[in-house]
């Protein structure tokens, strides 16, 4: 009986190091977005005071930082179904499902594009760098993946 378990166990593939690295990050990342698309909102009239009141703060990045404040409800929503769908795709990847990788490279997609439908806010070369590097190094996994 014992062999037969063991068997079993040979034949699944094991997460690499490098998958569950990128998901531990993806997990970090979404779940801090999910949080601060929820809170965001709720305490935006807080910080706005806070950032009037910051004479250090560079005025381009203040005036940025203050349209993302006063963006309201609907942009963190679709932000937060975004986060939720990053986070989905990187349960999925977890798991070796291929499927993951379509709801994480949509969604993440989405998140660098929403900000400039939504706001006008033009999208940064850095986001662009950083998105592009995760779903290479999730696609680059995604042959051990079912």
């Amino acid at each position: 009986m014992e062999e037969l378990e063991m068997s079993s166990e040979e034949k699944s593939p094991k997460r690499p190091v490098i998958l569950t690295v990128l998901c531990i990050l993806t997990f970090i990342s979404a779940g801090m977005g999910i949080v601060s698309s929820v809170v965001t909102p709720l305490l935006s009239d807080l910080i706005v005071d806070f950032l009037k009141t910051t004479p250090t703060m560079d005025q381009a990045m203040k005036d940025e930082s203050l349209l993302l404040l006063q963006a309201g409800w609907g942009y963190y929503m679709v932000t937060l179904v975004l986060m939720a769908g990053s986070l989905t795709g990187a349960i999925l990847m977890w798991n070796l499902n291929k499927k993951g990788i379509h709801f994480y490279a949509i969604a993440n997609l989405g998140l660098l594009f929403v900000p400039t439908l939504m706001l006008g806010i033009s999208i940064s070369w850095v986001s662009i760098m950083f998105t592009s590097f995760f779903i290479a190094l999730y696609a680059s996994n995604l042959k051990l993946m079912k």
